[in-house]
């Protein structure tokens, strides 16, 4: 049977397998809308293989350069407290707040492959010099 995939989760899912880097992620404002864009393209493409269904999509609004539907998700995980938003430097950057028992816990019961999930994870949300190790 086929599983639907939110919005809210597949964002929550994302979040969790950056938090098991077990470096704190820092993501930025700037470049969410098109990594997110690019994972949910992922996901689309392999949801046959993965027996997964998702009722939303992430595509960029070319006029207003966001995604009104990963907006309100990032927005519903600030308010789980999953992100914690801060002004640094280079503009508006969201802090994953999440700890690795939470973080097993989702992917434990994740509708979508956990092994999918860090090739996306890879592949469109890099590690990058400015993520430090957490102590």
């Amino acid at each position: 049977m086929t599983r639907i995939v939110t919005s809210d989760e597949f964002v929550t899912l994302i979040l969790a397998t950056l938090a098991m880097r077990g470096k704190e992620v820092q993501l930025r404002d700037t470049e969410l809308d098109q990594s997110f864009q690019d994972a949910y393209e992922d996901l689309a493409r392999c949801e046959t293989d993965l027996g997964v269904s998702s009722n939303f999509t992430f595509f960029t609004d070319p006029l207003h350069g966001n995604s009104t539907k990963l907006r309100r998700a990032i927005v519903w995980a600030r308010d789980c407290g999953f992100l914690k938003p801060e002004q640094g430097r280079r503009g508006l950057k969201y802090l994953v707040q999440m700890s690795p028992d939470l973080a097993d816990r989702f992917l434990a019961n994740s509708s979508i492959a956990p092994a999918f999930l860090r090739g996306v994870v890879a592949e469109r949300f890099p590690e990058r010099s400015s993520d430090q190790v957490v102590a």
